[in-house]
């Protein structure tokens, strides 16, 4: 889906041209960048004065290895509709968002991370291969045994390595589209480090929702929910066909301190720790798909998503400060959700995780306001040796950028000349 403008509303471009992939496309003398369903919060998706093309039309299932568990499909099939064919059939991807309204060009593109890092990493290490379109015509082929340079260069490299035609994806066996989950609540960070610790052992699913209404008087309180895919097990669920449509866009944001101080005491009371809870998988891992459109919540203005990574060591004091900061600044987010990354390394060169600890916010766009707010916390990140997600980023400077992911000198070798994105050219100043 071109836009031009990220999920959030914020930032939008004034003058980018949008079409469609075809076989018969052919490249000129402007910036390309190919797009998907349009989820990235940043604008990495968008290309001023440049042309992006839509992948999702380019949305076929090629073959299934039901065998081996390998699925072949096109770029623009979404991780939705691989896991309505796929589910039935006892497979799931190893690694899934927080939404199922992402393409696997998108899902490569960002190298995206789940709620299972700690047990497997990114999305890149599951693919087994993807044959990759550069703008002189050229379709080269690239796994572990060829071309795997622009492999790893394309796996995070946010689009710029040319188009992903297609792609292999090793899949995940499982015995039911359930999950068993069971559900903390936590009080203080000590609290949370330490439930964390002893659920990453057993659960292959982690994450937690936080209340960031918080002051250094307080304690930090907290929802951790782990699971596993449950074994075995069906039933009707309400969930599967439950669909809601958020019906317009208010001219101002319903998302606001009094909205959020309510929800998060229902929230955080309603859930209740328990052992014996069964979700479906939607339910588990797509709450927010439950309500099309949820993004226009915010109002005309929009919102900015914001997530960083620092190393397990600096977590609880750069949470902390964060925390401290944007309560200072009276700019609370709508949704703040912590989890920790494992040891598991990415092939990709520019992959956002390492092993430490993330914190995911939303935030009403309140204008400048907001920008000297991510001036504020990006010096907090940087300071305690972390990174900035560019998938969900407008504001980090190119200083910032190179001096944080570490492989982007090496990545320059393999960007195609034709292509660019809004992100890239703000890093590159």
């Amino acid at each position: 889906m071109s836009t031009n403008k990220s999920w959030g509303n914020n930032p939008k471009v004034k003058k980018q041209r949008n079409i469609n992939y075809s076989k018969e496309l052919s490249f000129d003398d402007q910036d390309y960048l190919p797009t998907g369903l349009g989820r990235s919060y940043g604008d990495v998706g968008l290309n001023e004065n440049g042309t992006t093309i839509s992948m999702i039309k380019h949305n076929e299932i090629i073959s299934l290895d039901e065998k081996n568990g390998i699925l072949n499909c096109e770029s623009g099939l979404s991780i939705k509709d691989i896991l309505n064919f796929i589910v039935p059939k006892g497979w799931f991807l190893p690694v899934v968002p927080g939404t199922r309204n992402v393409t696997i060009g998108g899902a490569i593109a960002n190298d995206i991370h789940g709620k299972n890092h700690h047990k497997v990493g990114t999305f890149g290490n599951y693919v087994k291969s993807i044959r990759l379109l550069r703008s002189d015509g050229t379709i080269l082929n690239c796994n572990e045994e060829e071309n795997r340079d622009y492999l790893s260069a394309t796996v995070a490299g946010l689009g710029l390595t040319g188009i992903i035609i297609s792609a292999e994806i090793y899949l995940k066996k499982i015995s039911s589209s359930y999950v068993d989950v069971t559900t903390f609540k936590f009080q203080s960070l000590d609290e949370y480090w330490e439930i964390n610790n002893n659920c990453e052992k057993e659960f292959d699913y982690t994450v937690s929702w936080v209340d960031c209404f918080y002051n250094k008087n307080e304690s930090l309180r907290g929802v951790y929910l782990a699971g596993n895919h449950k074994e075995n097990f069906e039933r009707k669920e309400y969930f599967e066909n439950l669909n809601i449509t958020f019906p317009f866009t208010p001219p101002f944001s319903l998302v606001n301190n009094f909205s959020l101080k309510i929800l998060n005491q229902l929230y955080y009371f309603l859930n209740k720790t328990s052992k014996n809870s069964i979700q479906h998988y939607k339910k588990f891992f797509f709450p927010l798909d439950i309500v099309n459109n949820w993004n226009k919540a915010y109002g005309k203005k929009g919102f900015f998503q914001y997530q960083f990574v620092v190393p397990k060591k600096n977590g609880p004091q750069t949470i902390e400060k964060v925390l401290e900061i944007i309560n200072k600044n009276n700019q609370v987010p709508a949704l703040g959700v912590l989890k920790n990354f494992g040891d598991v390394k990415s092939i990709g060169l520019n992959s956002f995780p390492f092993e430490g600890v993330t914190l995911s916010l939303d935030f009403p766009n309140k204008g400048e306001k907001t920008k000297k707010l991510f001036d504020e916390l990006n010096k907090v990140i940087f300071e305690n040796n972390g990174r900035i997600y560019p998938a969900k980023d407008a504001f980090m400077n190119p200083k910032e950028f190179q001096e944080s992911y570490e492989g982007v000198n090496n990545f320059r070798k393999y960007i195609d000349s034709k292509f660019s994105s809004g992100f890239w050219k703000r890093v590159n100043k």
